[in-house]
C-alpha cells in the first residue's frame, strides 16, 4: 500500500495505483455493490483480513492494469478504495496536516511486515463474541511480535478495533527487522517499499520508467535520482516566477495607498496559489515519499498559513484604505485614522486566528503551550521584560511601517538613513557617518520624522528690506519675487508659491517666501534655492532695493531716566 501514500495533502499514490474505470474482476461482487463500505473493524481478525485482502487487491490491480497504462480515472477509484484501508489503523496522534500521507506510509510498510512473519491460523484470532463489554478497553497483540489490534474506548470510532497508535509509531522499527525475511504469503507484487522508490505519477507509466538510463533509477536517500532532478526542477522553476512576480509588482512607482497595498498583495496571494500545485507535484506526481514527503507537506502547510496570515493583514488594511477612498470620508479625517485602526485589530485578531489553527493542524499545539505557562514562565518574562518590550515594539514597527531600511528619518535629533531594522533595535547611519541603534521599544512611542517618504521639499524663508525702502519699493520687491517663483521648476499646480509683505520687524521690513519643490530630490532644491537668491540679488540690484542689515541701538540713560547724548 505504500505508492497509496502519495495523493496531494491526501496523497494516495493516485500515480500507485490508478482508479479503475469500470469495475474488476479483482473486486468482489460486495464490493462492487458496496463501493462506500469502510473494512470491517468489529474484531481483530475482522480488522486484519480485512486490511491484507484490501491491500491484496489494491496490489493486484496495479500490477495488472495500473503498470503499463496509468490514468486519473483509475487511480481516483483506487485512492477511495485506499481510504477504506486506513481506516483500519489508529492515526489520532498524528498532525492532521500528515495524517493522510504518514497512514499511506505505515499501510505500506505494514503490509510487508504481515507478509513476511507468521501469521496463526484464522480461527485463533479473536471475533467479535471473542470480548465481552463493548464498552472497555480490549486488545489482540499478534503472536512474537509487537504489532497491536486494540479496541478505540472514546471518540467517534469509540468500540471498532484498530492497529493501534504505538504499532503505527513503531512500524518503521518493525519492517527493519523483518526485511529480509521470505515471503509467507502469496503476494501480488513483492518488496512494494523498494517499488515506490521509483514510482511516479499517473502522468508517467511505471513501464517509461524502468525504460529510463540505469542511473536515473539509482536510490539515493530513500528516492531515485529521476525524483530529485525532477523535484529540483519544480524549486528552480518556481523560485524564478516569484522573483518575476516580485519585481514585477514592484516597477511601478507609489500612487495612492490602495494601489500600494495591491502591489504589495501580488507577491503573498501568488505564493498562496502556488503551495496547492507544488504539494500536488511532490506528492502525487513525483512522489517524494516517507520522512522527505511529510517534511516538504510540513513546510509547504507552514508557508500556507504564514502567507494566508500575511494576506489577512495587508487585506484588512486595503479594505480600510478601499472604504476611505469614499467621498464621504477625507483621507486626513478623524473617520479615516478609526478606520484604519480597526483595520489593524481586525488584521491583528484574523492573523492570531490562521496562525493558531495552522500551528494546530501542523502539530504544534499553540493554545495548550500557551495555557501551560505558568509562575516559571512569568518569572522569565519578568526578567526579560525590557528584550519582550523590544520584541513587542519591532513587531509594531513591521506592522505600522513608519519607516523601511534605506530611508531617512528624524528622531531625538538624529538624521539619518535606516540600516537595519532588528529584533532589538533599529541602526541608522548618520549624515555624519556613525551608525547609532536606538531600542525598538523606544522608536515604537517616539515622534518620527520620515524624510524619505516625503513627497516635496518645502523652503520657508524671509526677505528683509531696511526701514526706509519706500511703499512702491516694497511693491516692487514682491512682485519681483512672485515673478520669479512664477511656475518655477519642480512647482505642482496644487502648491503655488506664496509671497507676502507679512512683517514689520524691529530693524527690518519683512516678505515671506514659501515655495515648494518636486520631486523631493535635496540637492537639486538646494540647486534651485542658490538660483532663486541670486536672481533676487540680480533684480533687487537693477532695481535699487536695499535688502537690510542685522542691527541694533543702545541707549544709555541717567538715573532719572533720561538720555545721555542720544542712543549710540
Amino acid at each position: 500500500m505504500g505508492y497509496c501514500y502519495f495523493s496531494s495533502f491526501r496523497r494516495f499514490s493516485r500515480c500507485l495505483l490508478g482508479a479503475f474505470l469500470l469495475l474488476s474482476s479483482c473486486y468482489t461482487n460486495a464490493d462492487a455493490r458496496y463501493p462506500l463500505e469502510p473494512v470491517d473493524t468489529s474484531s481483530p481478525r475482522a480488522t486484519l483480513t480485512g486490511f491484507l485482502d484490501e491491500l491484496d487487491d489494491v496490489w493486484a490491480l496495479f500490477r495488472d492494469e495500473y503498470w503499463d497504462s496509468p490514468g486519473y480515472e483509475l487511480s481516483k477509484v483506487i485512492e477511495n478504495r485506499a481510504g477504506r484501508i486506513l481506516r483500519a489503523l489508529d492515526l489520532s496522534g498524528v498532525a492532521p496536516s500528515t495524517r493522510i500521507e504518514v497512514g499511506y506510509e505505515a499501510a505500506t510498510l505494514l503490509y510487508e511486515i504481515l507478509s513476511r512473519i507468521e501469521l496463526p491460523p484464522i480461527d485463533d484470532i479473536p471475533d467479535a463474541s471473542d470480548f465481552g463489554d463493548a464498552e472497555g478497553p480490549a486488545q489482540w497483540t499478534i503472536p512474537h511480535t509487537s504489532i497491536t489490534i486494540a479496541r478505540v474506548t472514546e471518540g467517534a470510532r469509540k468500540g471498532e478495533f484498530l492497529f493501534s497508535a504505538a504499532t503505527v509509531e513503531r512500524v518503521r522499527e518493525f519492517y527493519e527487522r523483518t526485511r529480509s525475511l521470505p515471503y509467507q504469503r502469496d503476494v501480488p507484487i513483492e518488496d512494494t517499499v523498494r517499488l515506490r522508490q521509483r514510482l511516479p505519477g499517473w502522468w508517467v507509466s511505471m513501464a517509461t520508467i524502468e525504460s529510463l538510463p540505469g542511473w536515473t533509477r539509482q536510490v539515493v536517500f530513500n528516492h531515485a535520482v529521476w525524483k530529485w532532478g525532477a523535484f529540483a526542477v519544480m524549486l528552480a522553476v518556481v523560485a524564478v516566477l516569484v522573483f518575476l512576480v516580485f519585481r514585477g509588482t514592484r516597477r511601478e512607482a507609489y500612487v495612492n495607498p490602495v494601489t500600494e497595498y495591491l502591489r504589495r498583495l501580488a507577491t503573498p496571494i501568488f505564493v498562496l496559489l502556488l503551495v496547492p500545485g507544488m504539494a500536488y507535484l511532490v506528492t502525487e506526481q513525483i512522489n517524494m515519499i516517507d520522512s522527505v514527503s511529510k517534511a516538504l507537506l510540513l513546510t509547504l502547510q507552514t508557508i500556507k498559513y504564514l502567507v494566508t496570515t500575511w494576506v489577512a493583514w495587508l487585506g484588512s488594511l486595503l479594505i480600510a484604505e478601499l472604504l476611505i477612498t469614499s467621498p464621504k470620508i477625507t483621507a486626513d479625517s478623524l473617520n479615516a485614522q478609526l478606520l484604519r485602526l480597526s483595520a489593524r485589530i481586525v488584521g491583528i485578531t484574523l492573523g492570531l486566528t490562521i496562525i493558531f489553527y495552522g500551528a494546530n493542524q501542523i502539530g504544534l499545539p499553540l493554545v495548550g503551550v500557551l495555557a501551560g505557562v505558568g509562575v516559571g514562565g512569568l518569572a522569565i518574562a519578568l526578567a526579560a521584560q525590557d528584550s519582550l518590550k523590544n520584541l513587542l515594539g519591532s513587531l509594531m514597527i513591521f506592522m505600522d511601517q513608519p519607516y523601511k531600511p534605506g530611508q531617512r528619518i528624524v528622531v531625538e535629533g538624529h538624521d539619518g538613513f535606516v540600516e537595519q531594522i532588528g529584533l532589538r533595535s533599529t541602526k541608522i547611519r548618520m549624515l555624519s557617518g556613525a551608525q547609532t541603534s536606538i531600542p525598538n521599544e523606544r522608536m515604537a512611542r517616539l515622534d518620527i520624522e520620515n524624510i524619505g517618504r516625503r513627497t516635496f521639499i518645502r523652503r520657508q524663508t524671509s526677505i528683509r528690506l531696511s526701514y526706509d525702502t519706500p511703499v512702491e519699493k516694497i511693491e516692487q520687491a514682491v512682485a519681483i519675487i512672485r515673478d520669479i517663483l512664477h511656475d518655477h521648476e519642480g512647482m505642482q499646480e496644487e502648491l503655488p508659491p506664496r509671497v507676502f509683505f507679512d512683517e514689520f520687524n524691529p530693524d527690518s521690513l519683512n516678505i515671506y517666501v514659501s515655495y515648494w519643490y518636486h520631486p523631493p530630490s535635496r540637492w537639486k532644491a538646494m540647486q534651485f534655492d542658490e538660483q532663486v537668491n541670486m536672481e533676487i540679488m540680480r533684480r533687487f540690484s537693477d532695481e535699487g532695493i536695499k535688502l537690510a542689515l542685522p542691527s541694533s541701538r543702545t541707549y544709555f540713560s541717567q538715573e532719572d531716566g533720561q538720555a545721555i547724548n542720544g542712543p549710540l
